[in-house]
């Protein structure tokens, strides 16, 4: 991950997630620490508990992360959801083994896609699905033969 662009900068957001997760500064401190997310703020809240954490990837790659409240317990959360986010420094194999030293959860391993990506993907401690991804893998593909090689022609 590349630091200038992590910067605690406050922006207008053009688009961001917001999950709701059991216990805000528990989540906050597994995606500083395994994933490497950085903290721009939270704002307090009863009990001591957060009430929202905003965390950043990159510039522009913004998390927020909200205390989900007892009556919200019941809803299946992440189902058919994966959020992506692009590795701008490093490679994604590393990515994945600092995941697996913290002893995340890996989804699925490093591999190279048919989209001329690789990828893997995490699951955080409330179940939602991250996937980093980094590509392209062949520099010198263009899509038109990417797709050509994918339907087989």
């Amino acid at each position: 991950m590349d630091d200038k662009n992590v910067s605690g900068e406050i922006y207008g957001m053009p688009s961001f997630v917001i999950l709701r997760v059991a216990d805000p500064a528990q989540s906050k401190s597994w995606y500083e620490m395994v994933l490497g997310f950085k903290h721009i703020f939270s704002m307090p809240g009863p009990r001591g508990i957060p009430l929202l954490v905003h965390l950043r990837w990159t510039k522009y790659a913004d998390l927020l992360l909200q205390h989900q409240h007892d009556s919200d317990k019941t809803i299946e959360k992440g189902k058919g959801l994966t959020l992506n986010f692009a590795v701008t420094s490093g490679t994604v194999d590393e990515l994945a083994e600092r995941a697996r030293q913290y002893g995340a959860a890996i989804v699925s391993e490093p591999k190279n896609q048919p989209w001329n990506a690789r990828d893997f993907s995490v699951a955080d401690p409330d179940g939602f699905i991250l996937t980093f991804t980094k590509g392209p893998v062949d520099e010198w593909l263009e899509m038109d033969s990417i797709v050509k090689r994918n339907s087989g022609r």
